[in-house]
């Protein structure tokens, strides 16, 4: 199913669950101030969740209150809910039984589409363990409470599920930069750090409305979705100096960043950065979810 499948709606809709709409998006947050826009822009009619059904600053649009409460069997939070044609789970689903209490709860009140609803799940890039190359088809880590639930959601709804499992979140408020002096306060630190991976607040919704437009192409499976990129966390952290702007030197940052790194570079016997894949641990290809929707990724850390 396209979006051109699904019934449109345009307008933004109230908080009714006699409306329908394109898409219905369970947790608005950092994601959704940048697919709010790419949605008016593609015409794809939706609403949105959070806790209190605040309005998102900068955000015109209000949302739905809506807790997911996987102990509960209470259908009426799912009847304050539009029906939709496709579903983008945005917080995490963990552990068993999760998926199918929300699938269930939800295709229960809003019957009309069960059978053709679509589910697509936000995850992470973690539930990938492991050195080298790794890519969608590589074996996750299924201790990994997430992916128990995302496997499951998977088996639920077959072809009508896809997971999409994103890269390091930037964009906005969420600056790399400023990761520097939380993931490496000592030279060991700055050691242990190898590849990076990125996806821009912009790219996730490039990739969301993907999926809506491609869902032939993406439908009952699991994507590594990244900027195409990988990044050496010691070329990164050499050429913010550590994360200083401007001749400044942000709080809890440590001037000795760059010494740390020539070091290691003389330790390693490393001549130039960015330092070769054998040397960055896990890598990860996601060149495959990009084909398959038809797009690449327009937001990396060289703009």
């Amino acid at each position: 199913m396209s979006t051109a499948s699904i019934a449109r709606n345009p307008q933004p809709v109230s908080n009714s669950s006699t409306n329908s709409v394109d898409l219905l998006i369970l947790g608005a947050g950092w994601t959704y101030t940048f697919l709010m826009p790419l949605l008016h822009h593609h015409k794809i009619s939706y609403q949105a969740t959070t806790r209190d059904g605040r309005r998102i600053p900068g955000l015109a649009k209000g949302t739905v209150p809506f807790t997911f409460d996987p102990a509960s069997d209470d259908a009426a939070p799912y009847g304050t809910l539009p029906s939709a044609g496709a579903v983008l789970i945005v917080f995490p689903l963990k552990g068993r039984r999760q998926s199918t209490r929300l699938v269930e709860m939800y295709n229960n009140v809003h019957k009309e589409e069960a059978g053709r609803r679509r589910w697509i799940q936000l995850g992470s890039t973690g539930v990938w363990k492991g050195e080298g190359w790794l890519d969608r088809h590589s074996p996750i880590d299924l201790s990994s409470e997430r992916a128990v639930a995302e496997e499951e959601l998977l088996t639920l709804v077959g072809k009508n599920a896809c997971i999409l499992n994103l890269a390091g979140l930037w964009g906005g408020e969420r600056n790399p930069r400023n990761w520097v002096s939380r993931v490496a306060k000592t030279k060991e630190d700055v050691q242990r750090k190898g590849a990076l991976h990125l996806l821009h607040g912009e790219d996730i919704a490039r990739a969301i409305v993907g999926c809506l437009e491609k869902w032939e192409g993406v439908g009952a499976g699991r994507w590594i979705v990244c900027d195409l990129r990988t990044w050496d966390w010691w070329d990164l952290i050499l050429g913010w100096d550590g994360g200083k702007k401007d001749g400044e030197l942000g709080e809890g940052r440590n001037p000795e960043y760059g010494k740390w790194v020539l070091e290691l570079m003389e330790e390693q016997e490393v001549r130039a950065l960015p330092r070769g894949r054998e040397m960055l641990g896990r890598c990860l290809d996601g060149r495959e979810f990009w084909k398959k929707v038809g797009t690449v990724p327009q937001r990396t850390l060289l703009q």
